[in-house]
């Protein structure tokens, strides 16, 4: 039997989709018409090696991106402010929805939503779409009946959460490229270049010069250990990646990568906009200040930073006011705790924080074009002095290559 994904409509005229084993399609839409439905569509679904599921992507079905999630969420809420039923919505963009994971998500969504599910109830079975923060914040927008303005704050942030992100990987595409670049010529160089030349040099009986004997001795090390420097390097791998799964772990390599030379700098401002900026949107939603702590915390994927939020949280939850819970910690710079202040004084925290979150923005985007004119030539001095100190040391026994050959024929 083949499988069929429909939509079609009851007697009420709800529209439904899901889907059903049948001989064909036209046995399928008999059974549908059994069943008292009217059927507006009907395709037969293919499964794929990665084997998809009907509701809702597996783990080996494509990523969802947040690009796409965004993009949903953006029509979605222009949907419901032009006041069309939350079911018919999202039916219709699941069919106009080009990624299939996502598609076959918000079918299994609508489906819960028509069999008496909350949409964030519907939402938080699928987390490789909709994150805790989004289903919290749909939540919120749900029992404060402002569904469509929560949609809209969430676009937002999606929105500029991505730019971010994208200038961020932007400026590390060419250091990446260029450290990438180096490392291939550095071995090149260390296991085909210096070895031949090394054994040309062997065979004219050359007095070599102490820096041609460190790299040649350098490369005869490592052409002959490779695997245990190979090992070496998976045992380091594996190591962090155990580090990450702990507590202690996982806060002591998030505390170094805002300590890195150059880039801690830059990676401390882009992890306390995307904190404070989360924070602010959760705040606006309507959600509890101390719900809103543990996710901003919880998705600020920086492990000193959720302890930090965690902190605050307590400290609010035995009395003690927000800022003062923000100055505590010692993490946070002394205009976010006066921002916070002024919020708190002034009934206008959600406000403060999205100001002080576009400050840091502001911040990271002028340290990354700073950055970018700045790590070109860097890249160019480091690579290209690396390779000149090897070549150059190969070379210094040229220049004695004279006397060399002449004892070589005596």
């Amino acid at each position: 039997m083949a499988k069929y994904q429909y939509i079609a409509k009851n007697t009420l005229g709800a529209e439904r989709s899901d889907v059903l084993h049948a001989e064909s399609a036209e046995a399928a839409a008999d059974l549908l018409h059994r069943d008292g439905l009217v059927v507006l569509s009907i395709r037969e679904v293919k499964e794929s090696v990665r084997g998809r599921l009907t509701q809702g992507a597996s783990l080996l079905s494509p990523p969802v991106s947040s690009g796409a999630v965004a993009l949903f969420t953006k029509q979605l809420a222009s949907m419901l402010h032009a006041g069309l039923p939350l079911i018919r919505a999202i039916y219709g963009l699941a069919r106009e929805e080009h990624n299939t994971t996502l598609s076959q998500i918000l079918v299994a969504v609508a489906n819960d939503i028509e069999g008496g599910e909350s949409l964030s109830g519907a939402m938080a079975k699928h987390p490789k779409a909709f994150t805790r923060l989004y289903t919290s914040m749909v939540k919120s927008g749900e029992e404060s009946g402002t569904l469509d303005t929560i949609m809209e704050h969430l676009v937002r942030y999606m929105n500029r959460t991505e730019a971010i992100k994208r200038k961020v990987k932007a400026a590390l595409t060419y250091p990446i490229f260029v450290v990438s670049f180096a490392l291939i010529a550095f071995v090149v160089l260390m296991v085909k270049i210096v070895p031949m030349m090394a054994r040309i040099y062997d065979k004219m009986g050359a007095d070599l010069p102490g820096p041609t004997q460190v790299v040649i001795a350098a490369s005869r090390f490592a052409a002959g250990n490779i695997w245990i420097l190979l090992a070496f390097l998976a045992a380091l791998v594996l190591v962090y990646q155990i580090a990450r799964r702990t507590s202690g772990g996982k806060y002591a390599i998030d505390s170094m990568k805002l300590r890195i030379p150059i880039f801690g700098p830059i990676l401390r401002l882009v992890v306390h906009a995307k904190y404070l900026r989360t924070f602010g949107v959760l705040v606006v939603s309507g959600l509890p200040i101390l719900d809103a702590l543990e996710l901003a915390g919880a998705s600020s994927g920086n492990e000193v930073i959720e302890r930090a939020s965690n902190d605050i949280g307590d400290m609010v939850s035995r009395g003690s006011n927000l800022s003062a819970g923000f100055g505590m910690t010692g993490v946070f710079a002394e205009t976010v705790v006066q921002m916070v202040a002024t919020g708190e004084e002034t009934g206008q925290l959600g406000d403060m924080l999205s100001s002080i979150s576009d400050h840091y923005d502001d911040r990271v985007e002028a340290s990354i074009e700073g950055l970018s004119s700045i790590i070109e030539p860097l890249m160019i001095v480091l690579v290209g002095g690396l390779i000149a100190i090897i070549l150059v040391a190969m070379f210094l026994p040229v220049f004695h290559l004279g006397g060399a050959i002449r004892r070589g024929h005596m």
